[in-house]
């Protein structure tokens, strides 16, 4: 897999839900080489990174993975589930949820409002008339947000969440606490992360099967045991 970079302007989208402190992060303004995904893969690897639920691991069901077929919307889940009796720990509201390596915060939706369901039912009906998710729906659909800017165009994004961190800003260590599980962004309102990792405008797993994204987490994640 090879991705090109070229000029834009920031993909960080605004939900209509008065998002805040979002800055530019994820893209340049200036054009970079030609990247594969064994780069952004080293990159990664690189950092060092744990998962962001402590003493937790990859989801046993592969629905809860990236590419994973999402039929009520004509589209793919674009990251990895934490939900409670998937990943080896208890996952409840209010859960820490922690900074997989260090980076900077470029967007945090403090002040998030829940969008009402009538509207969450029209737009997943266009979705699936479109045949695809459109982005800003899918933003929508991620609840409240924060994202991390980890460099080499590296961002992860940790959503649905409950609430941030007070104060959250600036650069974060790996394992700062960035927010609490919530169901934010859902209709069941069943307590879980949803996480995602994007090598610029792809999101890591797109295009691979269950096996594959578990072999290459198990070599690029660091376990991690985080004491009560």
């Amino acid at each position: 897999m090879i991705l090109v970079f070229i000029s834009c302007s920031s993909n960080v989208r605004g939900t209509g839900n008065n998002t805040e402190d979002q800055e530019k992060g994820n893209r340049s303004d200036v054009v970079e080489e030609v990247k594969s995904l064994e780069d952004y893969i080293l990159a990664l690897k690189n950092l060092k990174p744990m998962l962001p639920i402590a003493n937790s691991h990859v989801a046993t069901f592969d629905g809860q993975l990236p590419n994973a077929p999402r039929k009520y919307r004509n589209g793919y889940h674009e990251g990895f589930d934490f939900y409670d009796g998937f990943c080896g720990v208890e996952i409840e509201n209010g859960t820490p949820v922690l900074a997989i390596a260090d980076g900077k915060v470029i967007r945090t939706d403090t002040l998030y409002v829940e969008i009402e369901p009538e509207k969450r039912s029209v737009l997943l009906e266009k979705a699936k008339e479109r045949g695809f998710t459109p982005a800003a729906t899918l933003d929508i659909l991620r609840g409240r947000q924060v994202w991390i800017d980890h460099g080499n165009r590296i961002v992860t994004r940790y959503c649905h969440l409950s609430g941030i961190q007070h104060g959250l800003k600036g650069s974060v260590l790996k394992g700062d606490t960035l927010g609490l599980v919530g169901g934010s962004g859902t209709k069941s309102k069943t307590p879980h992360l949803h996480f995602e990792i994007y090598f610029a405008d792809d999101f890591f797993g797109k295009g691979m099967k269950p096996d594959e994204i578990r072999v290459l987490m198990d070599e690029i994640f660091v376990p991690l045991t985080v004491n009560e």
